[in-house]
């Protein structure tokens, strides 16, 4: 075989070079600088980010035209977790759960303790005192502390009478500190 010149003796180097480079680029797949643990790690960062932000209103209530409208309101602070108890046109609910009927703005007569003059709701005490005992069993489990928080989500035509009732039988059940539930405005 002949001697090379130098140019090819350049040539063959550099291809060699590069046929190199190449078997190097193969055999080490873990020098890559962006991985799947990354990615899952930032798609973690965002799932809880997204689950915090969408999971922190404490209650959703549907309002229906006649029968469950809220005040409006531009305040600017984030309702507590608290019990909500609804007080429609029709129906008391604690957690959405119906308590009590309302007709014409009143509690039927049968269901206070004290006849119709009466504050005290029987049928709603039982169930706030059943509320305040699953969350008293919570606070015992290393759940957040019992406050006896309640939110309020009042229809804007109840009368101020039945209003009273439902805050003086929560209070009987140790609920204390309210919280009116409003439609927030945009400014």
């Amino acid at each position: 075989m002949s001697e090379m010149n130098p140019e090819q003796v350049y040539w063959f180097a550099k291809k060699k070079q590069k046929k190199k480079l190449k078997m190097e680029a193969r055999r080490k797949p873990e020098d890559m600088p962006f991985t799947i643990t990354s990615l899952l790690d930032a798609l973690v960062i965002i799932l809880i980010f997204l689950l915090k932000t969408y999971g922190s209103d404490p209650i959703n209530i549907t309002q229906k035209e006649g029968e469950m409208l809220l005040p409006k309101s531009v305040t600017m602070t984030n309702m507590a977790d608290a019990v909500d108890i609804l007080i429609s046109a029709s129906t008391i609910l604690v957690r959405n759960n119906a308590v009590v009927n309302v007709k014409n703005g009143k509690v039927d007569a049968n269901s206070k303790r004290d006849g119709p003059d009466g504050f005290f709701i029987d049928p709603l005490f039982k169930k706030l005192k059943d509320e305040a005992k699953k969350l008293k069993a919570a606070e015992k489990q290393g759940g957040r502390p019992f406050r006896g928080d309640a939110i309020l989500g009042v229809h804007k035509g109840t009368p101020y009478r039945l209003l009273a009732e439902v805050l003086y039988t929560a209070n009987q059940a140790e609920f204390k500190t309210y919280t009116f539930a409003i439609v927030k405005m945009r400014d």
